[in-house]
């Protein structure tokens, strides 16, 4: 079945981490990732010093290439560091930078406090340290210290936005366990949701929307009146450039000088004399009366 497939490489994962957390205790171990191809197997480490993965002459990468393929059956192991973002709210690595403190002899007082002022800096909403285990000293009775700061749940199914990580410490005499939560800055709980406000801001988002797609149509107006605009200047200069077209020019007959029409009346005077004297001679009973 498929679930085994899945069960399988889960316990696998679980173990490689295991393996590496023993291995690579010195460079602060932090997660591990295997992602399978079919080529090659791609593992990715998460650590605090990458200088201890790789080793001299990355001497340490490819003894845990060859034990992994070894003792996981890995097929062409590929390993890779990866890198850490945001250290101070990543609660495994505030918890290892804590439990390496305390093994090295630090009060895990001041490591817990120190602790606390990293995640309140970076924008936390809220933290807990609680630790438990020999506390007080030499001689003295096991107890629980509490430290915390801002809000977070501890029931419900909010209590899932809560970040968790548990580690067991060894200093010089006996031993201490921590527990830490952690909230991160983008986490908000639904009893401190303020209905006043969401409905403020979506009112906001509502009109900054409306404004956004009235610009557009002013824009997309502007543009067509432009348009109009210039049609109408083309227009006004196309018929301009048609008035001030020269039209061809049709030749006039040349005017008459005086003389000639002088002479032309003279002529026409002097037919209408003849005419007259012609018209003036009547014949009556065949004799020419005049």
């Amino acid at each position: 079945m498929k679930e085994n497939v899945f069960v399988k490489d889960k316990l696998k994962k679980m173990a490689i981490a295991q393996y590496l957390q023993k291995k690579l205790k010195q460079a602060g171990f932090i997660d591990v990732e295997v992602v399978k191809s079919p080529i090659s197997t791609r593992v990715v480490i998460y650590a605090l010093r990458p200088g201890f993965v790789i080793g001299k002459s990355g001497f340490n990468i490819k003894a845990l290439t060859e034990d992994l393929e070894r003792d996981f059956g890995l097929n062409k192991v590929h390993i890779e560091i990866g890198e850490l973002q945001n250290k101070d709210l990543d609660p495994r690595v505030i918890i290892e930078n804590l439990s390496n403190d305390i093994g090295r002899g630090i009060a895990w007082k001041s490591a817990v406090y120190r602790a606390m002022t990293q995640m309140k800096n970076a924008g936390a909403v809220g933290a807990e340290i609680v630790a438990k285990g020999n506390t007080a000293g030499k001689g003295q009775r096991k107890r629980s210290s509490r430290y915390a700061f801002g809000y977070l749940k501890k029931a419900g199914s909010q209590k899932d936005l809560v970040a968790f990580e548990k580690r067991t410490t060894f200093p010089g005499l006996g031993t201490i366990g921590i527990r830490l939560r952690i909230v991160q800055p983008e986490t908000v709980f639904s009893d401190k949701i303020d209905v006043r406000e969401l409905s403020h801001r979506h009112k906001l988002a509502r009109e900054q929307k409306r404004l956004e797609n009235r610009e557009e149509e002013v824009e997309k107006e502007t543009i067509v009146a432009k348009e109009k605009v210039e049609e109408k200047k083309k227009a006004k200069e196309e018929k301009s450039t048609e008035k001030t077209e020269k039209k061809p020019r049709v030749k006039k007959e040349k005017k008459e000088t005086k003389e000639e029409k002088l002479e032309i009346v003279e002529e026409i005077i002097e037919e209408w004399l003849d005419d007259k004297e012609k018209s003036s001679s009547i014949k009556f009973n065949g004799w020419n009366w005049k």
